[in-house]
C-alpha cells in the first residue's frame, strides 16, 4: 500500500477520518489517532473550514426561510442556486431543508470537507438578492402600473358611450327636422333610413349596454356599464335637450 501523496513510499497507516494511506512523513496524530494533513487542518480549525462549528439546524433553517440558501451555507452553491430556481415547485425546497441538514451533519461529524469558495457563496448570495430585489420592483411597478390602466379604460369606456349617446340623438334630431318635429318610433327607423349607421339598443358596445325609449313626441337614451365599477362608473342619460346627464352606477343593485 502507497501513500496518497507520495506514490514511491510505503503507507505506514490509513488518515482516521478520510480513509487514505499515508507516509511516516504524511501522518499526523491527534488524541492518539492517526490523520493525513489536510484532516488534521480541518479537524483542529487550522485549515479549510472547522467542522464543528458547522450546524445542520442553522442550515436547514436557512433552506425553510430561502430555498438553496442552506446549502450555499454548507458550501454547496451550483446546488443550492439549483434548489432556489426550483423551489416554486415546492418538493425541491422541501427536500433542499432536509438534505442541507443531513449536509451539514456530514460536514460537522467530518464525513464530508467542506471547501470555503467564498467567491461563489458570495455570489450567490448576491445573485438571490438581486432577484428578491427584481420581484419587489416588479410587483411595486405592477402595483402602481394596473390602477392607472384601469382607470385609463373606465375613462375610455364612459367618453365612447358619451359619443354614442351623442350620435344616437344627433340621428333622431335630424330625423325630427325632416319629419315635422315628429320623433322616431323605434331606432329601427333611425337605421333603415340612413340616420344611424348601426343599432345600439340593447346591446353592450365598449363596456356599456344602451337601451332607447322613443316617441314622437322625444327620446330617452341611457347607457349603463355593463359591469359596475369595471368596465364603467357612471350611468349616462340624454334626452331631447340633448343634453347628458350623468349618475353614479350602484354595484348592489347590479349583483
Amino acid at each position: 500500500m502507497k501513500c496518497v501523496n507520495h506514490p514511491a513510499r510505503a503507507a505506514g497507516a490509513l488518515c482516521n477520518r478520510c480513509g487514505k494511506s499515508i507516509c511516516p512523513e504524511c501522518q499526523m496524530q491527534l488524541a492518539g489517532e492517526n490523520y493525513c494533513r489536510d484532516c488534521i487542518a480541518a479537524k483542529t480549525g487550522t485549515g479549510e473550514t472547522r467542522e464543528a462549528e458547522h450546524s445542520p439546524s442553522l442550515a436547514a433553517i436557512l433552506s425553510f426561510v430561502i430555498a438553496g440558501l442552506g446549502q450555499i451555507y454548507n458550501g454547496q452553491p451550483g446546488k443550492g442556486l439549483l434548489i432556489f430556481f426550483t423551489g416554486w415547485l415546492i418538493i425541491p425546497w422541501i427536500i433542499g431543508i432536509f438534505d442541507a441538514y443531513a449536509t451539514a451533519k456530514k460536514i460537522r461529524q467530518g464525513v464530508i470537507t467542506r471547501k470555503p469558495r467564498s467567491g461563489c457563496i458570495i455570489a450567490a448570495v448576491i445573485g438571490i438578492a438581486m432577484f428578491y430585489f427584481a420581484i419587489l420592483f416588479i410587483a411595486i411597478l405592477a402595483a402602481i402600473a394596473i390602477p392607472n390602466l384601469l382607470r385609463a379604460r373606465l375613462n375610455a369606456n364612459e367618453a365612447s358611450a358619451q359619443a354614442i349617446l351623442k350620435e344616437i340623438a344627433a340621428a333622431a334630431e335630424s330625423y325630427a327636422g325632416k319629419h315635422e318635429g315628429r320623433y322616431p318610433q323605434s331606432e329601427l327607423d333611425l337605421t333603415t333610413q340612413g340616420y344611424l349607421p348601426e343599432a345600439y339598443n340593447d346591446r353592450t358596445t365598449r363596456g356599456y349596454s344602451f337601451s332607447e325609449e322613443f316617441d314622437q313626441g322625444g327620446y330617452k337614451i341611457t347607457a349603463s356599464p355593463a359591469s359596475c365599477g369595471v368596465t364603467g362608473e357612471k350611468v349616462f342619460t340624454i334626452s331631447n335637450s340633448g343634453v347628458i346627464s350623468s349618475s353614479e352606477c350602484n354595484k348592489e343593485e347590479e349583483d
